[in-house]
């Protein structure tokens, strides 16, 4: 199947994906937790990208659309998988293994402790983590790429923040609330 009948948009269709790739990759990670997930996600929305390339290469930015065209897709794969999805009592009731030790300069953690905190998340919450802390963006960028107002954005912020406090273990819990 041919997908670009000139070769023109073809290269540069190539040439942001090339370009875009790590970065693609990195938000995905910071919003999946996994490397593997993240990978399929970033796979899945480039199909969708790609075959939409002369929509998406007339869009006023580019990286937003491919954003937003990532969030939805995680989104829309979560809702598929939560109505098959079993989880097991072990899983459910599992209680937190031995954290980290900090540092001596008393910094945090873990990476993977830290982001098994943020997949605890509900969707909307780690999109919105993940591009601000991730991605660095504004509210206004954010609430653009998850199509909602600024103060949804900022309010999903607080929410997770919250939630991510009070899902840090006691003994933790000093370190990370300095």
């Amino acid at each position: 199947m041919r997908l670009f009948g000139r070769s023109a948009q073809r290269t540069e269709a190539e040439a942001y994906v090339e370009a875009a790739m790590p970065r693609l990759v990195g938000l995905a990670h910071a919003m999946t937790g996994s490397r593997a997930d993240a990978e399929d996600l970033v796979q899945d929305t480039l199909a969708t990208v790609i075959t939409k390339w002369s929509r998406v290469s007339g869009a006023d930015n580019i990286d937003a659309y491919v954003r937003r065209t990532m969030v939805n897709t995680l989104i829309s794969r979560r809702r598929r998988r939560s109505s098959t999805e079993v989880v097991s009592h072990e899983r459910v009731t599992a209680d937190w293994s031995a954290p980290a030790a900090p540092g001596a300069d008393g910094a945090v953690v873990d990476r993977e402790q830290v982001l098994a905190l943020v997949r605890r998340l509900p969707d909307r919450q780690r999109a919105v983590v993940a591009l601000r802390y991730y991605e660095d963006l504004a509210d206004r960028d954010i609430a653009l790429a998850l199509g909602c107002s600024e103060q949804a954005v900022r309010s999903a912020a607080h929410a997770a923040l919250r939630s991510l406090r009070s899902l840090v273990p006691e003994d933790l819990g000093e370190v990370v609330r300095r």
